[in-house]
């Protein structure tokens, strides 16, 4: 997936975090439980697996995934649950055998403490849709890359008519006291900006519009 330039957008949002350092899960159902506890509502989830990326809907409950493709908890290196105003991150540190080891951070937005932010729009793979159910879409191109996406009634081409998704970085400012601004005086301090943590947001078209709500 490739970053599409934008013009830059910084803005002001309140925004908190809940993280979690070590969490372990067996199977399925026990990260199906972990997303009903700590995300709790509609969204999308993508899996990155050790051999392949799966797109999905979750209804608050349970994951939808095409022919009902669920991952394997051993397989999972991160996964990202996500709707407007929230994501869960769950990313793998070691798998024991029969279970593993995890951490998760789940972001909120519109609450907690004011922090600047800037949006970007993520271009996904795929110059070509093909239907597959009423739930899901192939997306492929000429190099033989694919995916399957959570969506339906999309258009995409090999031009700037792709699929997107938008994603949030949240700034960090530090400050560094060595160095001064050329046009202030010596005792000013210098102000680095970096990105602290990003989440997705939603699947949006070249136009920004959101798709799948």
């Amino acid at each position: 997936m490739k970053v599409k330039a934008l013009e830059l957008n910084l803005r002001e949002k309140k925004s908190c975090t809940e993280t979690c350092k070590q969490y372990s899960l067996s199977d399925f159902s026990s990260l199906e439980a972990l997303a009903c506890d700590k995300f709790g509502e509609t969204g999308f989830c993508v899996f990155y697996l050790d051999n392949k990326v799966l797109f999905g809907r979750y209804d608050g409950t349970s994951f939808l995934f095409y022919r009902k493709d669920l991952p394997k908890p051993e397989f999972i290196q991160k996964m990202r649950l996500f709707n407007q105003d929230k994501e869960l991150l769950l990313w793998r540190k070691r798998w024991n055998g029969y279970s593993g080891d995890f951490a998760f951070r789940l972001r909120v937005d519109e609450v907690g403490d004011n922090t600047d932010v800037v949006d970007a729009m993520q271009v996904l793979w795929g110059t070509k849709a093909n239907s597959l159910d009423e739930n899901f879409t192939e997306l492929t191109e000429k190099r033989g890359m694919k995916i399957i996406v959570p969506l339906i009634g999309i258009e995409v081409d090999d031009g700037e008519n792709r699929l997107f998704i938008l994603t949030r970085n949240y700034i960090t400012y530090k400050t560094d006291g060595s160095k001064t601004n050329e046009f202030q005086n010596d005792n000013s301090s210098y102000m680095q900006a970096s990105y602290f943590d990003s989440r997705f947001v939603s699947f949006i078209n070249k136009h920004g519009k959101l798709l799948g709500w």
